[in-house]
């Protein structure tokens, strides 16, 4: 027996062990063939640290993320000191005093977010460092020994998955352009296969946390390496393929894709990146959440959402929370919080917070830049041991036998058909796997229905009405009505190359508050740019406009069509002089259309 077969062997020993839970189509099955729904925490922080969570980053020069913290460790106090102060931070930011806490909340399964760096050195690739498992293992014991099963989640890969700190190192986004590293890291999820193929305490592996820095097609390669690699010595164990930030279905479905028992992956954070904090937006993302439903059951897949949290509450606080970990129940569908512990400078749990504990007394931020080493390791060592400030009202909200009343508003029930007009002259296109969206034509008026889930970053998916011009011109409308399905739903007026998703294009839009934005794309998925004029002009009295001349691209407003300001201008070499130029009408989700008149729709050469 090889060295590292007895120390499988041994740890396969150890290790209490969970009642096998097996995928079968959209669930996870007990050995009496009952459902279960995993329903949890992420382990956030513990394994790859996120200095907010510290509140670190209210020091003056606060360092950016982990990479940064540890080398900063090694330069001041050296190579072994700084090993041995994050062996240190690891025993201690969680112990054995946190697991009964998470299984006292109802829950049954954590999100373990991993730093590859744990497992594999830079400068020694494709080898295990000896001691490689020994957290990852701590933690699936810890666990499991409070009846808790373990999702492995790769949140920081080899190269960066996105630019964040949250990938372990903050700048790289490397993953999706140097080659090396999507192998690496399918040959590292081979080795955790491997370990814990036959271990049903880990009930799933998440190949790639947040793969928002890539394309549709390269993160949908990148999960096929790790999907082939892992099968090679794991036939059975459910793999999660996390989606964009806009959705998963670009990954096409499993039986499409020959792969067994894969899941998809979503995170939401509704009123917190990118839309209102409101009641209103909490009940149109419950409205949202049957839509992708619609995807989940087409998929016929396990679904997890990885990360939610509501953290405000003047919007719902505990009791929303509630409300979401029971609409995913009802869907089917596992959920995993963000996160488990968080501190923060006054102590206590707040209305508004991130955790389910934190330091119940005041923790003024320390600075790795500055403390002293006695500093650290004091700080460190207390986190077993400081008191705990729990989140009190969410515990009573999960485990309360009747879940405690929301207030939101009622919401329209989501227009997902419409009319499918048509208009002289023009065609409809549904971009990058827009719903099949609607045209009618009334008294002059174009209304144009669309769905998608945006137009930005490097691919679109809306609905476009077009016409083809070669050479200059220019396009004009009035904008009479925006409906309002999201925060970003966009009317506005385009050029675009092609009708490709990743197409290069000029677009001049509107929110439906009336904010107007102009965007561009230079180049076959290249990713967008913008302009903000800070200006706003609402329906009836938004009169838009787009020209072109040669290859510079203008885009003008008017409140009254007649008086026009220029808002951007941008040269776009090598844009073809054969172009699709006409309105766009986008929902910005994709589970229903959104409703956008034009008036007095107009080219010009």
């Amino acid at each position: 027996m090889t060295l590292l077969s007895a120390a499988l062997a041994m740890f396969a020993i150890s290790q209490p062990t969970l009642p096998p839970l097996t995928p079968k189509d959209r669930q996870l099955l007990d050995p009496q063939g009952k459902p279960v729904i995993l329903k949890g925490v992420n382990l956030g922080n513990w394994l790859l640290i996120e200095p907010w969570m510290l509140n670190w980053t209210d020091v003056k020069d606060p360092l950016p993320d982990q990479y940064e913290i540890e080398r900063t460790l090694a330069e001041r106090f050296g190579e072994d000191e700084r090993q041995r102060l994050m062996e240190l931070y690891r025993t201690h930011w969680i112990s054995e005093r946190d697991f009964p806490i998470i299984k006292s909340f109802g829950f049954n399964v954590v999100r373990l977010p991993i730093n590859y760096r744990l497992l594999e050195d830079d400068n020694n690739p494709y080898v295990l460092k000896p001691d490689a498992f020994k957290w990852l293992d701590h933690a699936v014991e810890l666990a499991a020994k409070n009846g808790i099963y373990t999702i492995l989640d790769m949140h920081g890969a080899q190269g960066g998955q996105t630019p964040n700190d949250h990938t372990g190192r903050s700048g790289q986004n490397k993953i999706w352009s140097e080659p090396e590293n999507p192998k690496r890291l399918a040959w590292l999820w081979s080795k955790i296969a491997a370990r814990y193929k036959d271990s049903p305490n880990v009930v799933a592996y998440d190949t790639l946390n947040e793969p928002y820095g890539g394309t549709y097609p390269k993160i949908k390669e990148i999960f096929e390496m790790c999907y082939q690699s892992i099968r090679k010595v794991d036939p059975d164990k459910l793999i999660f393929a996390h989606g964009f930030y806009d959705g998963f279905t670009f990954f096409s479905t499993p039986k499409e894709n020959n792969w067994h028992n894969v899941g998809f992956q979503m995170h939401y954070y509704p009123g917190l990146f990118g839309s209102e904090p409101s009641a209103l937006t909490h009940a149109k993302h419950l409205n949202f959440l049957d839509g992708v439903q619609l995807d989940v059951k087409r998929f016929n897949a396990n679904f997890l959402i990885g990360e939610m949290n509501v953290v405000l509450g003047s919007v719902g606080g505990a009791p929303l929370m509630r409300r979401y970990y029971d609409k995913h129940a009802d869907l089917g569908w596992h959920t995993t919080m963000w996160s488990y512990k968080v501190h923060q400078a006054a102590g206590g749990i707040g209305p508004d917070t991130w955790g389910m504990v934190g330091n119940k007394n005041p923790l003024p931020p320390l600075s790795i830049r500055t403390a002293s080493k006695e500093e650290i390791e004091s700080l460190f060592k207390s986190f077993s041991t400081m008191p705990y400030a729990i989140n009190e009202p969410l515990r009573s909200a999960l485990t309360a036998k009747i879940p405690p009343l929301v207030d939101l508003p009622k919401i329209p029930e989501p227009r997902r058909t419409a009319p499918q007009g048509t208009l002289n002259g023009w065609k409809a296109t549904d971009i990058g796997g827009s719903l099949k969206g609607g045209l009618e034509v009334k008294n002059g008026d174009v209304i144009l229905y669309g769905g998608g889930n945006d137009i930005w970053a490097t691919q679109d998916s809306f609905r476009f009405l077009h016409q083809t011009i070669t050479g200059n011109f220019t396009l004009t409308a009035q904008i009479t009505s925006i409906e309002s399905i999201e925060t970003y739903t966009k009317a506005g007026l385009m050029v675009r190359a092609n009708t490709e998703n990743e197409s290069p294009h000029f677009l001049l839009s509107s929110f439906p508050t009336g904010e107007l934005q102009v965007a561009w794309r230079t180049g076959k998925a290249t990713n967008t740019e913008s302009h903000d004029p800070k200006l706003t002009l609402t329906p009836p009295k938004l009169f838009v406009q787009v020209s072109r001349t040669g290859d510079l691209f203008t885009a003008k407003v008017s409140n009254d069509g007649k008086n026009w300001k220029t808002l951007h201008q941008v040269a776009i070499p090598g844009f073809p002089k054969q172009s699709l130029v006409g309105p766009v009408s986008l929902s910005h989700d994709n589970y229903q259309l959104a409703k956008i008149t034009y008036r007095s729709l107009k080219i010009t050469k």
